[in-house]
């Protein structure tokens, strides 16, 4: 398994200089700061290309690659269904058992007038926390990179996934403490559920079991060397 996160390294490591850069902004501004900053940065080509990203962490997204994963790689199409499962029942338990009073931007800006809403997206108001779009898009990239076991894919699923949770901030549905929460349950999620199924999705079991054909030749090998 460790030879796997090598590969996948450009995904991990990354991950982890974002997160910490995240957690040291998060600790010395306000809460909503960072919905401000990205508020600020609003033009016709980002709200078109956000507008739309933004799906990549849907549940949809996340059944369609997995069905397409279980046409081409059976067994990793359906332990990445397992974890979305899990990311389905993760996400409703802290939305609406741990923190259903966590209030979306809306709210908590309601009667300043300050945020820019991107025309045609729906924005929420309650249940922000974690983001069930940063939860899923981390789990699936996690587990793709650990499968495709190569950097240059893992750049890029890191890439993507990132640009998916900060949508989820520039669209003013969640805060950043939010997408931080989101990714790093999903990411712990898709890559403990490729660890634990390693040696099922890679089809690696201990201790080979002959067929009776080679138990055959293996006899005769042993008859000719006598």
């Amino acid at each position: 398994m460790i030879n796997r996160l090598r590969k996948a390294s450009l995904f991990y490591i990354p991950y982890l200089a974002l997160f910490t850069l995240a957690v040291v902004y998060f600790l010395y501004r306000s809460h909503g700061e960072f919905v401000l900053w990205l508020n600020e940065l609003h033009n016709p080509v980002w709200n078109f290309f956000f507008k739309y990203w933004t799906y990549t962490g849907d549940a949809i997204f996340f059944a369609i690659i997995t069905v397409l994963l279980i046409f081409f790689k059976r067994r990793f199409g359906l332990i990445l269904g397992l974890a979305g499962v899990s990311v389905a029942l993760v996400s409703f338990f802290f939305k609406y058992v741990l923190f259903p009073e966590a209030q979306r931007p809306i709210i908590y800006f309601k009667g300043y007038e300050v945020i820019d809403f991107v025309d045609g997206v729906t924005v929420l108001s309650q249940y922000s926390f974690p983001s069930g779009h940063s939860m899923a898009i981390f789990t699936l990239a996690s587990f793709i990179a650990l499968m495709l076991q190569n950097n240059n894919y893992s750049s890029m699923l890191l890439m993507g996934a990132t640009l998916t949770a900060i949508s989820r901030v520039y669209l003013a549905q969640h805060f950043l403490i939010d997408i931080m929460a989101g990714s790093l349950i999903g990411i712990t999620i898709g890559t403990l559920y490729y660890m634990a199924f390693e040696k099922y999705l890679n089809n690696e079991f201990v201790g080979e079991i002959n067929t009776p054909d080679e138990d055959l030749e293996e006899l005769d090998l042993d008859e000719e060397i006598e």
